[in-house]
């Protein structure tokens, strides 16, 4: 209930208002507008009568014939009906000053077919000032305005008018004010500047929505995009020196559908579904009956059938006030429980107030101001610019969040990485262990009994002795390569200085067992690199297999051995000072083969150079990346 108090409070407050800001210019609005020297701007009360037969001429009127009395009041409501019947209008301005004044009597409409006015001379002779309407649209003077004007010289005392309106169809509030030449065009620039901060401002929101929505395919942003064409559509005609770009109707309607068109887009901004399903329906209800509306009246309109004026502003009419009422209440009852619903009544608060004010002046309750349709386009572009601002604050936001949720899966995507690693390192490891302790142990034992076997049976039968041998060899290889599928499984091996150990170790057992001098020069400070086991394993066997050539086949008695390592690049070179060959006619083994391939499979490049009697020397290109 407390929402409920806080609307009624509101508004209350609203009304007040209005009452306290109409006094004064009731006060200036008068059938006999006097003006002295000092006089810049002020409403002139015009008298009107309704000619239903269409017969009254200017004569008639200024004679005084014609059935029943003039009408007066703060600002003609006039409905302009089938039978095309004018409006006269009588109002007069005193000139206090003892010489001709020249002032600008500004027509605040015009949306209107047909306005002629007279000044009545001294001796009751009337003089014809001008004829403006909605048919003088390709008047220059009339572009960019949303009404016509009418320069006025005024003789010192009093200065009699008579005024003719007429329109097709539709409703209208007659607005006339009185204006110094100076003031007026102040209004004129004000008008200009506006209308260009409006389209300004809508063009650009319009654009960054649209611009939103194909990023995002969030259709908050299309329906935004459209409540804001459908808000200039409506603007522009106010200001378009056309009246034909839309009928009375026509513009009625559009003002209906920037309704319908907020609530769906108020229905998505605000997530009204999670907030509040009941209200959701309401107002889902609303729109469908807003759009109903529209299009029952635009095919009775294409059809050529006359849409109930009478109805239909009243229907409008109350499609504002529940578009305004909801949005207020919306917005208030979720202030605290939703960021979007305090955002909204921060943009929407001066729209209201103006369609609040527009609502009390149709139901004559304050004057027809100039300024209260100005204040509908300030309301818009306030409206809009806290809306553009704010969506363009949760873009950056929806940004941030994606690049956070993103960051999170790269994270996510990283544990897992890891945690598969760790499972197939503990497969590694389960390897290992198994290959040490069954395999390896037994091959072990195979080499002891047949070494045993060969010192107990070389004596009794010699035949079997180079058997043995051989047994004895292969467990001995086999066991070096078991021990080196251990060695490239365990986890620490993925560092480039424990292959660095194991070459050197290796080098060294078997350099020494066949003395042979060496220099090797393998740096024990190598950067920290992780080599995958494809990598490693292969270079450690080129590396074996080179070194392993050189001891068997080049007769040397030294051997230089180098590895370096860059941030791109391993190099790997084995040279020796043997008896060397001549790489064209060489033909190449297995050894040379498997070196050859290993280096293919893992994207490296291996050289080899000789000559007879000067050495030879393997060189291991690989790129780290």
């Amino acid at each position: 209930m407390l929402p409920d108090l806080r609307i009624c409070r509101l508004f209350r407050h609203l009304l007040l208002a209005c009452a306290i800001c109409a006094t004064p210019v009731a006060a200036h609005t008068q059938y006999l507008l006097p003006v002295d020297s000092a006089f810049t701007e002020a409403w002139v009360k015009p008298q009107w009568y309704r000619d239903a037969g269409r017969s009254l001429t200017l004569d008639d009127m200024t004679a005084g014939r014609y059935a029943g009395p003039l009408k007066g009041g703060n600002n003609p409501y006039l409905t302009f009906g089938t039978d095309q019947a004018p409006y006269w209008f009588h109002f007069a301005i005193q000139n206090d000053r003892p010489e001709p004044l020249t002032l600008v009597l500004r027509l605040n409409r015009k949306n209107i077919d047909r306005f002629e006015l007279w000044q009545i001379k001294p001796g009751g002779r009337p003089d014809f000032l001008g004829k403006v309407g909605a048919n003088m649209h390709n008047d220059v003077q009339y572009i960019l305005t949303d009404g016509f004007h009418f320069p006025l010289t005024l003789q010192p005392g009093k200065n009699e008018f008579w005024a003719q309106g007429a329109n097709h169809i539709g409703s209208m509030y007659l607005n006339l004010s009185l204006h110094s030449p100076g003031h007026f065009g102040m209004l004129s620039r004000q008008n200009i500047v506006l209308l260009g901060i409006f389209l300004g401002v809508m063009l650009v929101s319009l654009m960054f929505s649209l611009v939103l929505f194909i990023q995002f395919r969030d259709v908050t942003y299309l329906l935004y995009g459209i409540y804001i064409l459908n808000i200039l559509v409506r603007e522009l005609y106010n200001y378009s020196a056309d009246y034909g770009l839309l009928t009375h109707i026509g513009h009625q309607c559009i003002s209906s559908l920037i309704a319908a068109t907020f609530a769906q887009f108020l229905r998505n901004f605000l997530r009204l579904r999670t907030l509040s399903p009941r209200w959701d329906k309401i107002v889902k209800g609303y729109i469908i009956g807003v759009v109903g509306v529209v299009t029952v009246i635009w095919i009775l309109e294409a059809s050529g059938r006359q849409a109930p004026l009478r109805p239909l502003f009243t229907i409008v009419n109350a499609f504002f006030i529940l578009f305004t009422f909801n949005a207020l209440y919306l917005s208030i009852r979720f202030f605290k429980k939703s960021e979007r619903a305090r955002l909204t009544l921060l943009a929407f608060m001066p729209l209201s107030l103006s369609f609040m004010a527009i609502l009390f002046r149709n139901l004559a309750m304050i004057p027809s101001y100039p300024a209260i349709q100005h204040a509908v386009v300030v309301g818009f572009i306030i409206e809009v610019l806290v809306f553009t601002i704010a969506l363009s604050k949760w873009h950056r936001s929806v940004e941030t969040d994606r690049n956070l949720l993103q960051l999170e899966l790269e994270m996510e995507q990283q544990k897992k990485e890891m945690e598969i690693r760790e499972a197939e390192q503990q497969v590694k490891d389960q390897i290992a262990r198994d290959l040490h302790d069954d395999v390896a142990a037994s091959m072990s034992s195979i080499r002891i009994l047949s070494q045993v076997a060969h010192s107990q049976l070389a004596q009794k039968a010699p035949e079997a002795a180079p058997i043995l041998g051989q047994i004895s060899r292969n467990a001995q290889a086999t066991l070096e390569s078991i021990s080196d599928l251990i060695w490239a499984v365990k986890p620490n091996a993925d560092y480039l200085n424990d292959m660095a150990d194991r070459m050197r170790e290796y080098a060294v057992r078997v350099l020494d067992a066949k003395d042979i001098d060496y220099q090797m020069d393998i740096p024990r400070n190598l950067p920290m690199r992780n080599l995958d086991i494809s990598t490693r394993r292969n270079v450690y066997l080129i590396f074996k297999e080179a070194v392993n050539n050189a001891v068997k086949y080049s007769d040397c008695s030294r051997m230089d051995i180098s590895l370096h390592v860059t941030e791109e690049r391993l190099m790997l070179r084995i040279a020796d000072n043997g008896k060397g060959f001549d790489t064209r006619t060489v033909e190449r083994g297995n050894g040379l083969n498997n070196m050859l391939k290993r280096a293919a499979d893992i994207c490296g490049e291996l050289t080899l150079s000789a000559a007879p009697g000067a050495g030879a020397a393997v060189q291991l290109s690989l790129p780290l990346v």
